[in-house]
C-alpha cells in the first residue's frame, strides 16, 4: 500500500518493504537487532514482551477460559510477538502475516530455531486471502500506529470478517497511541512522530477506533480499551499500565 512507501518508517533506509532479491533477509536482521537496541533489552532477550503481555495481561485476565485453536498475528514483522502464542496455546495453529518479504524470510528462519511451528505469509492485513470465519483469535502488536486512519478502519473490518463467532480481536498498542494526557507524554509522542519518522502515530482518536469497530460489526458492549502493564515490566516490579489493549469479541 502507498501509505507505507511515502516515508522511511523508523528512518529505516528503504522502509521495511525493501527487498533486494528473493533471498534477502537484511531488513529482518536489522529490525531484530535494532528493536533490542531501541528497547534497551526491556522487551526481553527474545524481544517478545508484547506477545507475553497480550497473552498474560489481556487474554489471561479478561478471557481466562479462552483457548483459541487458530490464531492470526497481523503485521508480525520478524515474529517476536508471534512465537509466544505457540507456547501458550500449543494445540493452536498460529499464522503471521506482514507486508515485508525480507522480514518474513527472517521470521521463518528465526522460527526454525524454536520447536513450535508458525505459518508465515506475505499479506496485507487490510485485506487478506483467508476465508471468512477462519480464526478464533486475531491480534496485532504495535501495528495500528504504523498505518493511517483509513487503513485502521480496514484492519478492524478485516479482523471482524476473519473471526469465527465467539472469536476475539485484540490490537496491542503503545500508550502514546491515544492522545497522551500529559505535556511530557505528548512531547515523547511528537518526538517519535518527527525524529523517529512515525507519521501516523498522532492521528488516532478513541472515538474513531470505537466507530471503526462498530461499523465492522462488533457490538458496543463488546468493544473495550484496557490499559495494561507490560509482562516483563511487572516482573521487574513496574505495574504502570504502559500498553493499550484495543479489543472486542465477535458475537
Amino acid at each position: 500500500p502507498s501509505h507505507q512507501l511515502k516515508r522511511d518508517i523508523h528512518r529505516m533506509p528503504g522502509g521495511y518493504l525493501q527487498n533486494r532479491d528473493e533471498n534477502d533477509f537484511w531488513t529482518g536482521a536489522v529490525y531484530d537487532h535494532g528493536f533490542f537496541f531501541y528497547g534497551q533489552g526491556w522487551f526481553g532477550g527474545l524481544n517478545d514482551e508484547l506477545g507475553h503481555t497480550l497473552i498474560n495481561n489481556v487474554l489471561g485476565k479478561y478471557y481466562p477460559q479462552f483457548t483459541p485453536q487458530t490464531i492470526l498475528d497481523m503485521g508480525c514483522s520478524v515474529g517476536h510477538s508471534t512465537l509466544p502464542y505457540t507456547e501458550a496455546y500449543p494445540q493452536a495453529k498460529v499464522y503471521g502475516i506482514d507486508l515485508g518479504p525480507a522480514l518474513l524470510r527472517y521470521a521463518s528462519a528465526r522460527a526454525r530455531t524454536f520447536p513450535q511451528k508458525v505459518y508465515f505469509y506475505q499479506q496485507n492485513a487490510e485485506k487478506t486471502d483467508f476465508s471468512a470465519n477462519s480464526f478464533d483469535l486475531v491480534v496485532s502488536h504495535i501495528l495500528l500506529h504504523e498505518i493511517p486512519a483509513g487503513a485502521r478502519k480496514r484492519v478492524l473490518a478485516e479482523s471482524y470478517r476473519l473471526l469465527k463467532p465467539g472469536g476475539v480481536m485484540i490490537h496491542l498498542e503503545s500508550q502514546l497511541f491515544l492522545s497522551p494526557p500529559s505535556l511530557v507524554a505528548r512531547y515523547f509522542r511528537d518526538t517519535e512522530v518527527w525524529v523517529n519518522s512515525e507519521p501516523y502515530l498522532a492521528s488516532s482518536k478513541l472515538e474513531d477506533l470505537k466507530n471503526y469497530a462498530l461499523s465492522a460489526g462488533f457490538a458496543t458492549q463488546e468493544f473495550k480499551i484496557q490499559r495494561v502493564a507490560g509482562h516483563f515490566a511487572q516482573q521487574r516490579g513496574n505495574n504502570n499500565p504502559g500498553w493499550l489493549a484495543i479489543g472486542a469479541r465477535k458475537l
